[in-house]
């Protein structure tokens, strides 16, 4: 039990780690904040989103080209990325659900459905109700993830789309702002992170990847399995 107790402790501190380079929040927020700059000044939603498109790949092969090769001993298994995975699955399924729930407001307002008054209302209020709704989402995905800055995150979120509302602000410019503190927090935690000088030391467990495979540098080692049987 004590054994156990201190490995899952590893892989706790090895999970922390390898998602505290600031790649994930650079990314996004940069991603984020050229589709809120496009939207800002009309420049055309359809080629801003098509960039948050493209951060996925670029954050899997800078995680294995940045972070991987720094980190290559991490203890790791692949339940220990199942938080991670499970929060970007409630996002995601929680943006599409809002996606369809606004058209489906939409079809009931042409069909006589719904009250034109309730849409009128909605929209007015549309820049405070997504804030604190993406507020909620950054909260459940902390929790999911346990990634504890995404609580900043979402007291950046409220505090920013609640100012855009009380001043009359752009939609488009609150979600802008939120992802130039996500951005520069990410450049932060990046720098932070090359900084630190790579991990070295007794080898325990080099399983690392997304996927449960081993990273560049093939199988575990003998020593590495003896230490898994004891």
């Amino acid at each position: 039990m004590t054994h156990d107790t201190r490995f899952n402790e590893r892989q706790h501190r090895a999970y922390m780690s390898y998602h505290e380079d600031g790649l994930l929040d650079l990314l996004v927020g940069l991603a984020v904040l050229l589709a809120g700059i496009y939207a800002l000044f009309d420049l055309g939603i359809p080629l801003g989103a098509a960039w948050v498109v493209l951060w996925l790949p670029i954050w899997l092969s800078a995680k294995k080209s940045i972070t991987a090769r720094r980190i290559p001993e991490v203890e790791a298994s692949e339940h220990q990325y199942d938080g991670l995975w499970r929060a970007a699955a409630f996002v995601i399924a929680t943006i599409v659900l809002l996606v369809f729930a606004g058209l489906a407001i939409l079809w009931g307002r042409n069909a006589g459905l719904v009250s034109t008054q309730f849409v009128t209302a909605l929209a007015g209020h549309l820049t405070l109700v997504l804030g604190l709704f993406g507020a909620l989402l950054l909260g459940v995905a902390a929790w999911l993830s346990g990634l504890t800055r995404l609580y900043a995150y979402a007291v950046v979120t409220a505090v920013a789309f609640a100012g855009a509302y009380l001043l009359g602000a752009p939609l488009a410019l609150a979600v802008t702002l939120v992802a130039a503190c996500v951005s520069t927090w990410g450049a932060v935690l990046l720098v932070r992170f090359l900084q630190t000088p790579p991990s070295s030391g007794v080898e325990e467990v080099t399983v690392l990847a997304i996927g449960g495979f081993p990273p560049e540098g093939g199988p575990l080692s003998s020593s590495a399995s003896a230490h898994l049987r004891q």
